[in-house]
């Protein structure tokens, strides 16, 4: 089960322009090359209490920090591959998604492994079965109220998505949307993501346990700062609680 610790670095709130506008979320102006527009999302990771009860709080955290701006635009990365960036974006997303007051938008920004597909024939984004792989029996089921834009084909064969795209593809697909909820690529492995994440009002670094060394964490977040990029914090990913969790709970 993912758990999540949240320690998160004090930081200045930077100004952002607002997007105005709710309700269905219709494209407009011309398509980014990023992007095939945003599509509905079939296949999801199954949330429990635990997922559910941590992302809702990393979501609190999220507002607090980001302000009333809308949409607020989170990019998740990892400093390395495996460090299960996918998952926590996705699983993020789904629990903003069961707010019936909020919609939610989330982009891939895997130029070179994209984590979503397209299913042309049903016009929906899949997720990648790496992603599904200890997941679920909903796989096959639409997520209610939760629109994926895939990376293009165009950025998947060139392996790179240029910053100017990715502003593009949120100002074109996020009118209507309360969150743009950034799938980002690996710092240390892409040389796109750490210009991708200053793109973003906000990034978060998402570490697994046993994975990443505290120099490797140390650099991906100075490669994102020198990038101009609002490092917020890191989420600690596949924590293993060494004694029952009721008693965590009562320290």
């Amino acid at each position: 089960m993912t758990r999540i610790f949240d320690a998160w670095k004090k930081s200045d709130a930077s100004p952002n322009a607002s997007v105005p506008g709710h309700g269905v979320p219709v494209p407009t102006g011309r398509a980014s090359e990023i992007a095939r527009d945003s599509l509905p999302l079939l296949g999801a990771l199954p949330i429990g209490e635990d997922v559910l009860r941590e992302m809702s709080a990393l979501r609190v955290t999220l507002e607090s920090t980001l302000g009333d701006r809308s949409p607020r635009v989170a990019m998740f990365l990892g400093p390395q591959g495996g460090e299960g960036t996918s998952t926590i974006a996705l699983q993020f997303a789904q629990v903003l998604a069961r707010d019936v007051m909020l919609r939610p938008l989330l982009v891939d920004c895997h130029a070179r492994r994209p984590a979503y597909t397209v299913d042309e024939s049903r016009r929906c984004a899949i997720v990648s079965p790496a992603i599904l792989s200890w997941a679920s029996d909903e796989g096959s089921v639409v997520t209610a109220n939760l629109f994926v834009v895939p990376v293009s084909d165009a950025h998947r064969a060139a392996g790179i998505i240029q910053p100017a795209a990715l502003r593009e593809t949120i100002d074109v697909n996020s009118p209507g949307f309360d969150w743009v909820v950034l799938d980002g690529p690996p710092v240390l492995e892409a040389p796109d993501a750490a210009a991708l994440g200053a793109v973003a009002d906000g990034a978060v670094l998402v570490i697994q346990v046993g994975h990443t060394r505290r120099p490797v964490l140390n650099r991906a977040a100075d490669l994102l700062t020198k990038a101009g990029a609002r490092v917020l914090g890191s989420v600690l990913n596949r924590r293993v609680l060494e004694i029952p969790e009721f008693i965590y709970r009562r320290i």
